[in-house]
């Protein structure tokens, strides 16, 4: 059995309904999150032309402000693809409801998904 999935695997993953179930339920869909759906998210990122910076500069103002404030944000990324997306993510996180703990393990999440990035960044620069 094999349980490693390559990053082309992932590219299909539909990031928005992994964050609901991921923020919903524990065990295996909150793992999913973390793995999988993180790494298709940053890939989804960096398509959109979306660096670390404004992730983390998005989970910094969910950890402060929760899902509303990160919704009523006139601009939660540069470009209107990247706005897109991260919009979607937003929605599909708010979408389980005002609740503390989801909104910090949302920020976590979003926070790591810029790390991946900044590794990959960083990795791609030392070859």
């Amino acid at each position: 059995m094999r349980t490693v999935r390559d990053d082309a695997e992932l590219l299909g993953l539909d990031v928005a309904t992994a964050i609901t179930r991921g923020l919903l339920l524990d065990g295996g869909p909150r793992r999913a999150l973390f793995t999988e759906a993180a790494i298709a998210a940053c890939h989804e990122a960096e398509q959109a032309g979306l660096g670390p910076y404004p992730l983390s500069f998005l989970a910094r103002h969910v950890r402060a402000g929760g899902f509303t404030a990160a919704l009523d944000l006139p601009e939660p990324a540069p470009g209107a693809r990247a706005q897109a997306l991260v919009r979607g993510w937003i929605r599909a996180a708010a979408a389980t409801g005002l609740d503390v703990s989801r909104e910090l393990l949302f920020a976590r999440w979003l926070a790591q998904v810029a790390a991946l990035i900044a590794l990959r960044r960083q990795a791609g620069a030392g070859s």
